[in-house]
């Protein structure tokens, strides 16, 4: 079982247990795309949690942050991995609306044995490419990359039709807020920051937040991506605490650690020392 490389080559294949990501958040700088072969895991990116399962294709879009919570012993998966700036060159036209479904449904059964089929030939197609290196090889790695998406958006488009027709102004405002978080948190914390940002007030993103979260307050989420983000860069970065705490903006390290221990019933230096893996 190899190791999925996700942040070390442009364009990678493999058969992997993805277990580098058990127990500990990971920002992923580039994308994949798991094929579920045998048992099934929880997997969260970001705030959602997503089960994946024998037969269920996982689109991880760059800039996801990613944990592994549970996994089954017999829990494999085809794959196939491409950096952020293969993404960048090949994704321009296919619209924000496609990259929002992908991150709000990142995973799909298939039940279908004709999509099925497909699913893996696909992924056929990306071990021959990774495999067989040749003169042409960045320009075929492109070129699959672009195709895949050109055929999943085709396949995809009339799902995305029914699911953006299905959310209430609520819900698509609540995605939008979760979108938010991914970009601004290690920023901001304030809930009328955001609530600016979606051009309503901060009572009416409570409103928001108490339906579509389960009663969580915008303060709470925020918080809960907040450590999130404490998380990842305690656990893949070199950075000392103390450069942590100021590059997330607290007044000092004191204040910082009462958060953290708040929240996780750890210290940092804790959490580190247990959850770290090189």
């Amino acid at each position: 079982m190899q190791y999925i490389s996700l942040l070390k080559e442009p364009f990678w294949y493999g058969e992997t247990n993805l277990c580098q990501f058990s127990d500990y958040p990971c920002r992923i700088n580039g994308g994949g795309v798991f094929l579920c072969t045998s048992g099934n895991a929880t997997i969260t990116t970001g705030l959602l949690e997503n089960v994946i399962e024998q037969n269920a294709e996982m689109i991880i879009l760059p800039g996801t942050t990613l944990c592994m919570v549970s996994t089954s012993e017999n829990f494999s998966v085809r794959a196939f991995s491409f950096s952020k700036d293969l993404y960048d060159k090949v994704s321009l036209r296919l619209g924000t609306s496609f990259a929002q479904y992908l991150r709000d449904a990142p995973i799909y059964v298939y039940q279908e044995e004709e999509l099925l089929a497909n699913a893996h030939t696909w992924m056929n197609m990306a071990e021959l490419i990774y495999k067989h290196e040749n003169d042409f090889t960045v320009l075929m790695q492109q070129n699959f990359l672009q195709n895949y998406l050109l055929y999943l958006f085709h396949w995809c488009e009339s799902h995305i039709e029914q699911r953006v027709g299905r959310y209430t102004r609520k819900q698509e405002r609540f995605h939008q807020f979760l979108s938010l978080l991914d970009i601004y948190c290690q920023e901001h914390r304030d809930v009328a920051f955001y609530a600016d940002k979606l051009c309503v007030t901060p009572r009416y993103l409570r409103l928001i937040t108490n339906e579509c979260s389960s009663f969580e307050s915008p303060k709470e989420i925020i918080d809960k991506r907040f450590i999130l983000e404490i998380k990842v860069l305690l656990q893949s970065t070199e950075l000392t605490i103390q450069e942590i705490a100021e590059k997330l903006h607290f007044p000092d390290l004191s204040y910082f650690g009462r958060f953290f221990k708040r929240h996780t019933g750890l210290s940092a230096t804790e959490y580190r020392k247990n959850k770290f893996i090189p």
